[in-house]
């Protein structure tokens, strides 16, 4: 339990990284780039990273979790690692092939062999990613470094080399330079801790296990990178680049979400594997209450400020992003609950298949309701097909977990409306916030400021919620190093 929540803390650092240096490139960026060279940039970086998903063969998730079963072997593990280095190797020389394909086709899309350049040289990097390594060993304080460390030096560079809206080329080699730092840093410390070898290796072996989340990954990412690139072939890059910017803020906030129960999966795996069914249900039961107590409140506020956070954050030409804001208000609550299910549940206990069979699904309904409605309604058709095919996604993952393990509680309906009632006391507060205040970005923070006590002391006070009482009491004993009673 100690090295869970040293994990969950390094995860929320890594998670408010995520979130405050968006937070500050993303004004910045709105307002020296133009939306068009925006798009451009979106679009290479969404086909990019199709391609990533399909090299990636599904090792990603089958690697987490193989790597928390022979974590405790070194023999076992160091044969593990090389086979699926060797394996992803193979994958991606034959994605780029594909990619190239790609591009040709598309190149009226793109049309910038910069930018080409840039995405090529991350997708040759990415041949030797092992982030599954260090997730499989919970490793995270070393993940949490090694990634403030990238976006920070990301960051810096951003601010002294982009300058102008013909720069949008060098936006995008930031982007990839900062990801291919990660990689390149992964890649010499697994060489520094594990021996690895080229000999006697039987690679083909995984490819029966790992066949599944292969197309896991490439389904998922669907809705996840192939949404611009769906968005520019059916519109303008203009278009692309509002939708691209209203997205980049949602995933923000839906990153830190879901970043929680990436954390708690190798988990998950280990209680699986070790058969502990108690701690077990007792895991996936705080999951389902913090989900709920953490999303809803997000998607009332996210839908109430729409306007003012456009304002305060982007740049004029982008301020028709706070429609799409609204509309996408719901994806914290559809993508974490969604992801929880899959992958927290579905997944960790082997039924990758039935994932898959809820993937297709909802990526089907969201190609078509893609290519119909941004064809009438641009980028608000694009968001309202985002947030169907979530939600689809979701109901398709409950439906199989109720079905194949009935005695499992994946829904607390106290906790949900306890976290519903205590964020509708966002209306007023939000309301009378933009009578007395003009300017957006004070709206934003006095709303903040006044909500979130709010909604705690209601669910703490009021509401009694179990939940936040215990994380409550858990911060007060941490803050004053005594023990905590649990009961």
């Amino acid at each position: 339990m100690a090295n869970l929540k040293k994990n969950l803390f390094y995860n929320f650092l890594l998670s408010c990284s995520q979130v405050l240096m968006p937070l500050i490139s993303i004004p910045y960026i709105s307002r020296v780039l133009n939306p068009e060279g925006i798009g451009r940039v979106s679009f290479i970086d969404s086909l990019s990273y199709c391609f990533v998903a399909i090299a990636e063969f599904g090792i990603v998730t089958y690697g987490i979790r193989e790597i928390a079963r022979v974590k405790d072997d070194k023999d076992k593990l160091r044969k593990l690692v090389s086979e699926l280095l060797v394996l992803h190797c193979i994958t991606s020389g034959i994605t780029l092939i594909l990619y190239g394909f790609a591009v040709f086709i598309l190149w009226q899309k793109i049309q910038d062999i910069r930018l080409v350049f840039f995405s090529v040289t991350f997708l040759l990097i990415n041949s030797f990613a092992c982030e599954w390594y260090f997730w499989g060993l919970e490793k995270f304080r070393y993940i949490t470094i090694r990634s403030f460390i990238s976006r920070l030096l990301g960051l810096i560079a951003l601010f002294i080399l982009v300058k102008a809206p013909s720069d949008y080329y060098i936006y995008y080699g930031i982007i990839t330079t900062a990801a291919i730092i990660n990689l390149l840093t992964n890649l010499v410390n697994v060489f520094r801790e594990l021996p690895l070898t080229l000999q006697d290796l039987q690679w083909k072996r995984h490819l029966k296990h790992a066949l599944t989340t292969y197309f896991i990954s490439m389904v998922a990412g669907i809705m996840v990178w192939l949404d611009n690139v769906l968005l520019g072939i059916m519109s303008t890059a203009v278009v692309v680049g509002i939708y691209s910017m209203s997205i980049k803020m949602m995933k923000v906030g839906v990153s830190l979400f879901t970043d929680i129960f990436l954390v708690l999966y190798p988990r998950t795996a280990t209680l699986l594997y070790q058969e502990k069914d108690k701690e077990l249900q007792e895991t996936i039961l705080r999951s389902v209450q913090l989900i709920l107590i953490i999303t809803i409140p997000a998607t009332v506020g996210i839908f109430l400020l729409a306007e003012p956070l456009v304002k305060a954050v982007l740049a004029n030409s982008f301020l028709k992003a706070s429609v799409n804001i609204q509309i996408l208000a719901l994806l914290p609550l559809l993508k974490t609950y969604g992801f929880f299910l899959n992958k927290q549940i579905l997944m960790a206990h082997g039924k990758e298949k039935l994932t898959l069979y809820g993937l297709i699904i909802g990526s089907i309904v969201y190609i078509l309701l893609m290519l119909t409605l941004s064809y009438y309604l641009h980028d608000r058709g694009a968001c309202i097909a985002m947030i169907l095919g979530e939600f689809i996604v979701l109901s398709m993952g409950y439906w199989y977990v109720k079905k194949y393990f009935p005695g499992m509680k994946i829904f607390d309906k106290v906790t949900f409306l306890q976290s519903l009632a205590a964020s509708l006391l966002f209306i007023p507060v939000v309301w009378l916030v933009k009578m007395v205040l003009s300017s957006p970005v004070l709206i934003v923070l006095s709303a903040l400021a006044i909500c979130v006590p709010i909604y705690f002391i209601m669910q703490l006070w009021v509401m009694k919620n179990k939940l936040v009482k215990y994380l409550y009491t858990t911060a007060i004993a941490n803050l004053k190093k005594t023990p905590v009673n649990t009961q």
